[in-house]
C-alpha cells in the first residue's frame, strides 16, 4: 500500500494488550529510529509473518528433497 493511498482514519484498527515493558521497548525503538510506535510495531508483526511463511517454505522444500511426508505448518 502506498503512503499517498494510505488514510490513518480509515485503516484497520486491533486493539492489542502488551506485557508490562513492552509499550516502554516499542516507545524507546520508535525514538530512536525517530519513527511512529506503530510503524516499528508494524514492522515487527510483518517480519515475524514473513520469517514464519520462510519456515514453512523450507520445511517444505526440505520434506520433499528427503522424501518425507510434509510437516505441519504452525497457524499463522
Amino acid at each position: 500500500m502506498s503512503s499517498a493511498n494510505y488514510d490513518s482514519r480509515t485503516a484497520d484498527k486491533f486493539v492489542v494488550r502488551l506485557p508490562d515493558g513492552l509499550r516502554a521497548d516499542i516507545e524507546a525503538a520508535a525514538t530512536a529510529d525517530d519513527r511512529s510506535m506503530n510503524s516499528v510495531f508494524i514492522q515487527a508483526v510483518r517480519q515475524y509473518l514473513d520469517g514464519q511463511k520462510r519456515q514453512d517454505l523450507l520445511r517444505d522444500a526440505l520434506a520433499r528433497a528427503t522424501g518425507t511426508q510434509e510437516v505441519p505448518h504452525a497457524a499463522n
